[in-house]
């Protein structure tokens, strides 16, 4: 996208998977990320790839230089943005019509839409007929691979053209709702001027990972890198509880809850392979944990003569529940040093993160793959403790994940003898936290003697 003097140019979407995908001129061939990402578990690396840090600042320099040596042009700027922040807009601006498809988008439909003609066989079939793609009867996929976006180009290109025409109130109310959006993190701006990009911090947000050692922090982020388009269909729930000692230190226990239910059509493997990562403090020691893919050389049960997989209770601790039959791990995409690839994979034992090396400074790092089979839910659980941090009164700043809704149970209460040396009371908080970062200090405590919970929903 150029902007000059204000002015945006006429542009279009361009589907960078043929450019980077099945080419054999292609220059993210056997690249790696840099030194930071060393999980990165594909042989290949490229522009599409690189939202991979915590960082947002990070990740748009990263996608700076790789655009550079993919299409040896300089960019001074990304823009990223969630289907959310364009569900506001359509509401903003009122339903957006695709003649060609006899479809109309509103906030309402519009990521159902985006699915169902980017992910869904019979979608991906209408948008092959209505654009004539030339379909070859030995390989049949290939139309369906040319054809699977053009119905959100169109989007695009009718709701720009809406926007080019849209009235002074209209502009107004889309400025106040981008400025909303940068502070929610669903639109996502960094410029290579400084001076620009110190602007944006002033007036939204940068979308930096917090470092400050003044308080406790959480930064859950998840990444989906399988051939699988199940995001749609988990919850994400985390669940934390703190307990505070009388010096002010921090133990936390930590429940994350990923709920796979699968009510439609996905495109790719059924199995969920999610590479989760959780920041904190950098002083931070991890005590326990359970949920975490142990790794090719563990594996458990279904295939390759293994035992079959238990019913239900797949681990026996409650981590994996699945309906009956329904614990299979299936094929995968093609990953660095697997031994089963295009071939069934087992269920592997679950255990502790597997990486502990932070890729983001400042801040300590748990890491690792959970798989979660076709409906079923995993329950992924960690204990560290955060020593004091400062002066100040117990704070926790829980960061989200731009494009996610997770729902946040969170317990904050002193032990009692850190009750009547902190003099804080408890705190509980329950919600989705569907916009800003959320800061949480408990309250003082009434009296020396009491730490009455306060609780929000």
């Amino acid at each position: 996208m150029s902007i000059n003097h204000g002015r945006i140019a006429p542009f279009a979407l361009k589907d960078i998977g043929p450019i980077e995908e099945n080419n054999p001129t292609s220059r993210v061939r056997g690249n790696h990320p840099p030194a930071p990402f060393n999980w990165w578990p594909i042989a290949n690396w490229g522009l599409r790839d690189s939202n991979i840090s915590a960082d947002f600042p990070t990740s748009a320099r990263l996608a700076i230089q790789t655009y550079k040596s993919e299409f040896d042009t300089t960019i001074d700027g990304v823009i990223l943005f969630s289907p959310l922040l364009i569900s506001r807009v359509i509401q903003t601006l009122g339903p957006i019509t695709i003649p060609l498809y006899n479809e109309t988008i509103t906030a309402q439909n519009l990521e159902e839409r985006l699915h169902y003609y980017q992910l869904d066989n019979q979608g991906i079939l209408k948008e092959v007929i209505i654009e004539k793609i030339k379909q070859t009867p030995a390989n049949p996929q290939i139309a369906g691979n040319q054809a699977r976006k053009l119905f959100t180009k169109r989007l695009s290109n009718a709701l720009m053209d809406r926007i080019r025409h849209a009235s002074p109130y209209e502009m107004i109310a889309l400025a106040r709702e981008m400025l909303r959006d940068l502070k929610t993190k669903d639109l996502q701006i960094y410029i290579s001027n400084p001076q620009l990009q110190q602007l944006l911090g002033k007036y939204g947000s940068t979308s930096e990972i917090d470092r400050s050692l003044k308080h406790d922090g959480l930064y859950i982020v998840q990444a989906n890198l399988s051939t699988s388009k199940a995001s749609q269909y988990i919850q994400t729930n985390i669940q934390d509880t703190v307990t505070l000692d009388a010096s002010g230190g921090a133990t936390h226990l930590l429940k994350l809850g990923l709920i796979y239910t699968q009510i439609g059509p996905v495109y790719g493997f059924d199995t969920y392979r999610d590479y989760v990562r959780i920041y904190v403090p950098p002083n931070s020691k991890l005590l326990w944990s359970n949920g975490f893919d142990a790794g090719y050389n563990h594996a458990f049960c279904g295939t390759y003569g293994y035992p079959a997989c238990p019913q239900y209770n797949i681990y026996g601790n409650g981590a994996l529940m699945c309906p009956p039959n329904m614990a299979q791990a299936g094929f995968a995409t093609w990953l660095l040093n697997d031994p089963y690839y295009s071939e069934l994979h087992p269920m592997n034992r679950i255990g502790p993160p597997t990486n502990l090396e932070s890729d983001e400074p400042e801040r300590a790092m748990f890491g690792g793959w959970v798989i979660i089979p076709k409906n079923c839910n995993m329950t992924v659980t960690l204990s560290w403790y955060v020593p004091p941090m400062g002066k100040n009164h117990y704070s926790l700043l829980i960061q989200r994940q731009p494009g996610t809704q997770p729902l946040v149970d969170l317990t904050i209460l002193p032990t009692s003898q850190g009750c009547s040396t902190l003099r804080t009371a408890g705190l509980h908080v329950q919600g989705i936290m569907g916009t800003e970062d959320s800061s949480f200090t408990p309250p003082p405590a009434a009296t020396n003697y009491s730490c009455t919970m306060l609780s929000h929903a």
